[in-house]
């Protein structure tokens, strides 16, 4: 601001407010203005723009009686300059006691863990709190940030504790989840290893008693059976075809055995038992 006797300049994003024998006459915009001299005195200037109050370190107890160390800083813009100078006589002073006192009082609702967790809903809560006080003082509070919660050296050392054990029981469930999920990765793959082979398996047989019957049914053409015949030579077939598997079954044991049938001529063997 720039005075040249009764001429004088106003920056931007001021307001000046001019007293005419002591007494409020009128509030002067940015740029170039005049006032008698000896009548008119400039009482109040404020700046329009936003400001940084810091809010010193002071103790708060929370609700579960842990005393805390917290500062922060708190933005502040003047809307009314009229209320500004006529609503309260230090806006400075009554905006950080206002801040400190409402500060503690929150912090006091919340127990020391919800005090670190919760700090973003603690700093929305101060500035509604603050807001709705100042706005008969023509103040405006824009936001608040807690800088610094530092609780006792005691308390600390407990924390760190219990952040500690909280890893490792983290680290615990992790593994035990990781060794869980393998288990039971080797189980399915196993259970899909023993359906695929069994699956296999099924399909050989199917694929076995299809080229059996195939062949049965193109021997039994070329040899011009039919009706009774053909089933006779092929229920013949099957029977011999099990009964030379069954002697090398038989022959694989470590054991003797004593045969009166003649393994020669299976076919009439088990014709003969058939019939």
């Amino acid at each position: 601001m720039c005075f040249f006797g009764t001429i004088f300049f106003v920056r931007e994003q001021y307001a000046c407010l001019i007293h005419r024998f002591q007494k409020f006459n009128r509030q002067v915009k940015p740029g170039l203005n005049f006032k008698l001299p000896f009548i008119d005195t400039i009482e109040y200037v404020h700046d329009l723009r936003e400001q940084v109050f810091e809010i010193s370190s002071q103790v708060a107890v929370t609700r579960d009686n842990v005393a805390l160390h917290i500062d922060g800083v708190l933005y502040l813009k003047v809307e009314d300059p009229y209320k500004a100078s006529y609503g309260v006589e230090n806006l400075t002073s009554a905006i950080t006691n206002l801040a400190q006192t409402t500060m503690r009082s929150e912090i006091g609702k919340l127990a020391l863990d919800k005090t670190f967790e919760e700090r973003d809903k603690l700093n929305e809560r101060i500035v509604s709190a603050i807001d709705k006080e100042t706005k008969d003082w023509g103040a405006k509070c824009i936001r608040y940030e807690i800088k610094d919660i530092e609780p006792p050296s005691n308390v600390q050392k407990s924390m760190i504790l219990q952040a500690e054990a909280e890893r490792k029981k983290r680290a615990n469930m992790i593994e035990s989840e990781g060794q869980r999920q393998s288990r039971i990765n080797l189980a399915e793959a196993n259970r899909n290893s023993k359906i695929l082979k069994a699956e296999g398996e099924a399909e050989a047989i199917i694929k076995k008693a299809e080229a059996s019957g195939e062949a049965l049914k193109s021997i039994s053409e070329a040899l011009k059976f039919e009706g009774k015949d053909r089933k006779t030579f092929i229920i013949n077939y099957l029977l011999g075809e099990r009964y030379i598997d069954a002697y090398k079954k038989m022959g694989r044991k470590e054991n003797t055995m004593f045969i009166q049938t003649q393994p020669q001529n299976p076919i009439e063997n088990v014709t003969s038992s058939f019939n």
